[in-house]
C-alpha cells in the first residue's frame, strides 16, 4: 500500500515545496488515529512518504490531534481548527476526500475535496494551486 502513492501527486507536493516559502505538511488522515508515540511512529510516517519520493518537510507537529483525543476523532474539522489555533500557520489548504464541514468550522474556504474513488486529480491540483497563488514564493 505505501508504495502506491500516486507519483504525480507526490511531484505536485514537491513542486509546492520548491515554489513556496516556509511550507510544511501536516497529516489529517485517519491513519494518524491511535498512533502510539515512542514506537518509531514518526519514522514510519516519514519513511512512507519519503520512500514514495516526497521531498518536502512536515511541520514540527506533523499530525493533528497529536494527543490522540478520542472526542475529536469523529470531528476532523474541529481537530484541524484546534491544531491551527495552537500552531498558527500563516495560511493553509486542506485536502480530503470527505467534507467534514471544514469551511464552515474554520470560517475560511481552504478545503479541496478530492475523489474517494480516483484520489487527487489534476483539477484538484489546479484548485489547490489557485488557493496558494498569493503565498510568498521562494526567491532564487
Amino acid at each position: 500500500m505505501w508504495a502506491t502513492f500516486d507519483p504525480v501527486v507526490i511531484e505536485f507536493f514537491n513542486r509546492v515545496d520548491r515554489t513556496f516559502d516556509d511550507v510544511s505538511f501536516v497529516w489529517t488522515t485517519t491513519w494518524r488515529n491511535r498512533v502510539i508515540p515512542g514506537l518509531h511512529t514518526e519514522h514510519w510516517a516519514y519513511s512512507m512518504w519519503y520512500n514514495a519520493g516526497f521531498r518536502g518537510q512536515f511541520a514540527k507537529e506533523w499530525r493533528v490531534n497529536h494527543e490522540d483525543d478520542d472526542r475529536l476523532h469523529q470531528y476532523r474539522a474541529q481537530e484541524i481548527k484546534e491544531y491551527l489555533e495552537k500552531w498558527t500557520p500563516l495560511d493553509f489548504v486542506i485536502i480530503d476526500d470527505s467534507d467534514y464541514g471544514f469551511n464552515d468550522t474554520l470560517g475560511v474556504k481552504r478545503f479541496v475535496k478530492t475523489s474517494s474513488d480516483d484520489g487527487m486529480l489534476f483539477k484538484h491540483m489546479r484548485d489547490i494551486w489557485s488557493m496558494m497563488g498569493n503565498w510568498d514564493r521562494i526567491r532564487l
